[in-house]
């Protein structure tokens, strides 16, 4: 043994368990004697808990070396310091996951929701899993922020497939990580993807509550607020509240021009967007000429790429045929739906919408061919999976 490694361990550096106890075997004593550990053995109860020739022992040598004292006291903290940093989790799984996540939120549209259920929630499974090992305070929180992520991509899936109640529990599993984790811009999503569930399942009412809660977690500026002005503008649209849902309108098309016309990605906000929930709001306030022109024009830039939104080409497609329908151009109406049940990607909102187009037709041509025609379409369509 050098000179060096015992000064080493004197300032403060912890030998290896070897040599702790080699040393304690040669003092014939123990490691926390030694600095090595903190004693906390609990003092037994009631009494004098000094013993106070202990005591004097002990003053009498901090006033001869109180060097040593300040070393013990530096070892302890560096003890506390070392334990604080004590992870099984490595970097690259925080990387990894943040990969992923980004993965899911580009890529989303090109898969099945079948597809997506099963990979995201094998993932959504191995950060629980990841949650039980021992990390520090910043890799946990950044653990449940991207179980928030997983979960909101669980709930849009869960949502594609039909599955109110379990959409609406990812939602809230993710409202809950991300409140964990201080995490607005997640909370914002989560409001987001319930209101659309809420909607889509006839409950205006909680959709509203959801779109107003949301609203007020998104940052001025981010996708999410622009998102989430168009879930106030449509539930305000559905209960028939002309005037907020005309504000919620006007500031959507000022936020339109911060972003692109058309973008890709599950938590993404573009123009196009706008141009679209325009059009659902339209009809909804029965407005029907000004919801076939926000539909026209949304439909213009779907058509440039159809394949970067699927489910929002094909509920565009159907509210225009809507608009054709009840402005007395049948054919045109039929064709515009059959054109968006036809989508390679299938989703629940499709067929909830389709049979908004339906009725439609029922009621305004009950015995027309095209309604006929369209009546095909949508019962092949609900033969999917």
């Amino acid at each position: 043994m050098d000179e060096r490694a015992w000064r080493r361990w004197e300032n403060g550096n912890r030998p290896d368990d070897d040599y702790q106890d080699r040393l304690g075997r040669l003092f014939e004593t123990g490691p926390v004697q030694l600095g090595f550990g903190i004693d906390y053995t609990p003092h037994p109860p009631g009494g004098d808990l000094t013993n106070r020739r202990d005591a004097l022992r002990l003053g009498a040598a901090a006033l001869v070396v109180p060097d040593m004292l300040i070393t013990n006291a530096e070892s302890e903290a560096r003890e506390l310091t070392r334990r604080s940093e004590q992870t099984d989790l490595g970097p690259s799984s925080l990387e990894h996951l943040q990969q992923v996540i980004e993965d899911y939120g580009r890529y989303y549209s090109r898969y099945s929701a079948a597809e997506l259920w099963q990979a995201a929630l094998g993932d959504r499974r191995h950060v629980a899993e990841l949650l039980q090992l021992r990390m520090t305070l910043r890799q946990r929180r950044e653990l449940y922020v991207a179980a928030a992520w997983l979960s909101l991509v669980l709930a849009w899936t869960a949502h594609d497939r039909g599955n109110v109640r379990v959409a609406l529990a990812y939602a809230a599993d993710a409202r809950h990580h991300a409140g964990e984790a201080d995490h607005d811009e997640t909370a914002a999503w989560a409001w987001d993807v319930e209101a659309t569930t809420w909607l889509y399942d006839d409950q205006p009412h909680a959709a509203l509550r959801a779109a107003q809660l949301g609203a007020g977690r998104a940052s001025a500026g981010s996708a999410a607020q622009t998102r989430l002005t168009g879930q106030l503008a449509r539930t305000h649209a559905r209960l028939g509240h002309e005037a907020p849902a005309s504000d919620a309108l006007e500031a959507l098309r000022d936020q339109a021009e911060w972003h692109a016309p058309h973008a890709t990605g599950l938590f993404s906000a573009d123009a196009v967007r706008v141009w679209s929930v325009a059009a659902t709001s339209s009809l909804w306030l029965g407005r029907d000429g000004q919801a076939r022109d926000f539909a026209g024009q949304a439909m213009e830039v779907y058509e440039r790429a159809p394949q970067v939104s699927p489910t929002r080409r094909a509920i565009t497609a159907l509210d225009l045929g809507v608009a054709c329908a009840r402005l007395g151009d049948p054919e045109q109406a039929v064709a515009h739906g059959l054109s968006a049940i036809s989508t390679p990607r299938y989703a629940a909102a499709i067929v909830a919408r389709s049979h908004d187009l339906g009725a439609t037709l029922e009621r305004a041509y009950p015995k027309a061919a095209v309604a006929a025609r369209f009546r095909q379409g949508m019962a092949e369509l609900e033969k999917q999976p």
